[in-house]
């Protein structure tokens, strides 16, 4: 496991890097901490803001987990599996907010009283033993206390994202099964106190799900993921509920194959990301994928009023994990990218490893007209799974301050730094200034 020595290092190389003149740490996009999330097994997690300012994060772990110079330990030994919650000042720096035992988190926000909310499954006995298999979402208080748990029936729906709204109501989307198997994408809301409300299923598609989901300031819901177009390929979907559960409207990107994997909205803009293969056009412009490391992908991050009108959109890189939106027009997103590849100019075309697409990109673009504000690049070293980024999210502050959670297999170079994973794979935490 990496030692603590290494992320004290790093701190104060960010330090010793921003503190001559602090104005250096105010530029866009400037890195002003990171954190490594090692342990032995294959951690995962993600992060959301709160609303002092800061993150709340969770992290998956076998047995224990260093997230900067936070452990968290499971009381059951080397195999147990446990959440961790890790709370994260303004400043970044880490705090162990509570250990959940022998659960598996999977999607985690945050409501406007600063209620946690976190969806998660049993991961082993003896908690399988006493719960269902189902999917549990959990309501914790601001101090990490339970509030209540509930189960999300499969049978009803397969839960893959989480959302509230700003009086506090609860929307869980993603699919249900129908009587001959196939996925019809379904959204489902809940009261504060988990009580459902209604529930949606987008009947007008032969096969389709919910990969993500975001809310409005109104009160309507977006869901983003896929859906079957004419040819019986998977096209990136998005779809706009009412607040009484009524659908609004439905647009895809035509020609895409591919799928979304994060929505988010603020103001008049609604903006939905995800890779493809082949092309599509949007507000008039032409989007054709480019091949990396063979295989035919980019990322994609396209732009609609509330009323489901084309603004922009962008195509690089090679693949996208997450995306957020602040009240100073900043959309900032999370993905991975070939080093050399052609379609990273929109990026800058950054540095990264040639024979890789784990090359880690973090970039804001303006909501209004999509301008690229800034990029900031992470080298890799090579992939160990699947090509590209393996998971990755992003949360941002009312103030405009991005961070990322994130995980990377063999290297990562991190300013002066290059972290090594611990096993299988380890992960990043970043702050960055707006």
């Amino acid at each position: 496991m990496r030692t603590r020595v290494l992320v004290a290092l790093f701190v104060a190389g960010v330090v010793a890097a921003h503190g001559e003149a602090r104005a250096e740490a105010s530029l866009a996009g400037a890195l002003t901490w990171a954190y490594p999330g090692t342990g032995p097994g294959e951690e995962t997690g993600r992060i959301a803001a709160t609303r002092d300012g800061g993150f709340l994060s969770f992290v998956n772990f076998t047995g224990s987990v260093d997230v900067g110079t936070v452990q968290a330990t499971a009381p059951g030994g080397a195999e147990e599996q446990a959440v961790a919650l890790v709370r994260h000042s303004p400043q970044g720096t880490p705090s162990l907010l509570r250990v959940i035992n022998g659960w598996h988190g999977f999607h985690l926000t945050v409501d406007t009283s600063s209620n946690i909310l976190l969806l998660a499954w049993p991961a082993g006995p003896p908690l399988s033993n006493l719960f269902s298999d189902d999917p549990h979402l959990m309501k914790f208080d601001s101090v990490g206390r339970l509030l209540w748990l509930r189960p999300i029936r499969t049978t009803e729906l397969f839960a893959q994202t989480l959302v509230t709204d700003r009086d506090g109501n609860i929307g869980i989307g993603g699919y249900t099964l129908t009587s001959q198997g196939s996925a019809r994408l379904a959204f489902v809301k809940y009261d504060g106190e988990g009580v459902k409300q209604w529930a949606f299923v987008d009947v007008n598609t032969v096969q389709s799900l919910a990969r993500a989901a975001a809310v409005d300031s109104e009160g309507h819901f977006y869901a983003a993921g896929d859906a079957l177009g004419p040819t019986s390929s998977a096209e990136p979907y998005l779809i706009r509920i009412s607040p009484s559960g009524q659908p609004q409207w439905r647009r895809r990107l035509v020609g895409a194959l591919g799928f979304a994997y994060g929505v988010a909205t603020h103001g008049n803009r609604v903006v939905m990301v995800g890779t493809y293969a082949n092309s599509f056009t949007f507000a008039g412009q032409p989007h054709a994928s480019t091949a990396n490391l063979g295989i035919d992908q980019d990322a994609f991050v396209a732009a609609w009023t509330r009323d489901g009108e084309e603004r922009w959109a962008w195509n690089f890189a090679f693949d996208i994990e997450g995306v957020a939106m602040d009240p100073n027009d900043g959309v900032t997103v999370i993905g991975g990218y070939q080093g050399g590849s052609p379609d990273t100019a929109p990026l800058g075309s950054p540095a990264g490893n040639t024979s890789s697409a784990a090359n880690v990109y973090v970039a804001k673009f303006d909501r209004l007209q999509g301008a690229l504000r800034w990029v900031k690049s992470f080298p890799s070293g090579q992939d160990r799974s699947s090509p590209g980024l393996d998971a990755g999210s992003v949360a941002v502050t009312q103030d405009g301050r991005p961070a990322v959670l994130g995980r990377f297999h063999d290297t990562l170079q991190v300013g002066a730094q290059t972290w090594t994973a611990s096993g299988v794979s380890d992960l990043f935490l970043f702050g960055f200034e707006p």
